[in-house]
């Protein structure tokens, strides 16, 4: 089983905050090229008029490879540092870029889902709570799902 050290939390917030940051930087980098005259009015409609418009949007991919760049280049490795790993390992950094290139939306959504998993969480221990009090020992998944969402 894993073992969190006592900072591990601290650690957690800090590390998500700095790829959050490094995420936010990129995403801005990034809007200025496509927001400029020359992006919009030859590059985009160049690629939409051979590939068509619906077909392939390019953008997300040069984010990716942009902030899977920028990971490689400084050996962030996201995973490595929350459990406290001391070398960077290839997937964990491609997933660390990917993180990145989500932009302000990517972490957005990942704090709402955090969010949701720490009321998830206070429910149920709530719910355990309950239970031991009334002398109930073994609680069901289901059981535990009904209270939680009343």
């Amino acid at each position: 089983m894993l073992q969190l050290s006592q900072n591990y939390w601290e650690n957690f917030i800090a590390v998500l905050l700095a790829f959050a940051v490094l995420s936010l930087i990129i995403e801005r980098a990034l809007y200025q090229i496509f927001d400029s005259k020359i992006w919009k009015d030859y590059l985009e409609k160049r690629i939409n008029d051979q590939l068509g418009a619906d077909f392939f949007d390019i953008k997300p991919w040069i984010s990716v490879a942009v902030s899977v760049s920028v990971v490689f280049k400084f050996k962030l490795d996201m995973i490595a540092v929350l459990f406290e790993k001391t070398e960077p390992k290839f997937l964990s950094m491609l997933i660390t870029g990917f993180f990145i290139a989500g932009g302000s939306t990517g972490v957005y959504k990942f704090f709402k889902q955090l969010r949701k998993l720490r009321e998830a969480h206070y429910h149920l221990e709530i719910f355990k709570k309950k239970a031991e009090e009334e002398g109930q020992v073994s609680c069901s998944e289901n059981n535990i799902q009904d209270k939680s969402e009343k």
